[in-house]
């Protein structure tokens, strides 16, 4: 593997992880970070050596040396920066939603297309060990025919003040169903609501009616006292549920509950990794690419409309 010198746009919470997990990689050095709090830079410099530290995310996208970044800024500013990164040349890794409209995402895709250049989204449970195996016997039939799945994303958060809680979890429904059964849904039917605020949804339940039959529920909230991010799937022949935190598969067969031998991953080191062999090789097409993270932002819109309208919407799709 040749030498590759990244940047880490945004080294908060979620940059910290990435900017760490690529001090592991072989071949591969955060030669400079981005950020607008100057604690965030100082913890880079103190506890990894990085050596530019920047207020101005400019600075990294006119260094040369540096040919991809990670974007992990909030949501909101995903979309400018990712551009202003592409258009200078570099190869690009943002974290989900991919951007605030799907009309921005596909921008974003046909500037990377034009450039050739990658552009991969943080759908990290794509990376995920127990979900890779659970698609792997979907495609041999172990399941049989898939009657439906739902999927129980939920925690204790607070009242976040720049999103909702369909835009910060939702991602992971829709990606989810599409991973593990090669679909997006055709109608979509969401309803949510705020309780602790006035505006911006804390608890929202989706049902999205998938084009052979399936039904895939989701429910989805940041006021649960207790952290569950499970899946359920269950199909003529046999029934899982999968724990994607854990990384444990729990197989219902005849009567009788069995655990599948999976070996527990880094999904974030595995991601990287992708991302990495995807800028050395052009001709390894992106599991997590920018074309699913717009397809993803086109199902978020489109539970919004549901839930505003208060109606089943199509996704025409």
């Amino acid at each position: 593997m040749r030498r590759f010198d990244v940047g880490v746009i945004g080294v908060g919470y979620w940059g910290r992880k990435i900017v760490d997990e690529y001090g592991g990689i072989s071949g591969v050095r955060v030669r400079g970070v981005a950020d607008i709090n100057e604690r965030n830079l100082e913890y880079c410099r103190e506890r990894y050596g990085v050596e530019i530290l920047t207020q101005d995310y400019h600075e990294l996208l006119a260094d040369s040396s540096i040919i991809a970044v990670n974007v992990c800024v909030p949501n909101a500013l995903h979309y400018q920066v990712c551009r202003d990164a592409l258009e200078a040349g570099k190869h690009v890794l943002v974290e989900k939603p991919m951007t605030m409209t799907s009309a921005e995402g596909q921008k974003l895709v046909e500037i990377a297309e034009e450039r050739n250049l990658t552009l991969s989204v943080g759908h990290i449970y794509r990376f995920n060990n127990a979900l890779l195996e659970v698609k792997r016997l979907i495609g041999e039939r172990f399941f049989g025919r898939i009657f439906f799945m739902n999927l129980f994303w939920v925690n204790l958060e607070p009242p976040y003040p720049d999103r909702d809680v369909i835009v910060d979890l939702a991602p992971h429904y829709f990606d989810i169903i599409n991973f593990l059964l090669g679909v997006w849904p055709k109608k979509i039917t969401c309803v949510g609501r705020p309780f602790r605020r006035r505006e911006m949804e804390e608890t929202a339940y989706i049902i999205s009616e998938l084009p052979s039959g399936e039904i895939a529920s989701a429910s989805l909230s940041w006021l649960a006292p207790k952290k569950v991010r499970q899946i359920e799937i269950v199909g003529e022949r046999r029934c899982c549920v999968i724990d994607a935190v854990a990384q444990e598969v729990t197989v219902y067969e005849s009567g009788y509950w069995y655990k599948l031998g999976i070996e527990r991953n880094n999904t974030i080191r595995t991601e990287l990794l992708h991302f990495i062999k995807s800028i050395g090789d052009p001709h390894t097409e992106t599991r997590n690419s920018g074309i699913v993270g717009v397809k993803t932002v086109e199902m978020i819109e489109k539970a919004k409309q549901s839930m505003i309208e208060g109606k089943t919407v199509d996704t025409y799709v």
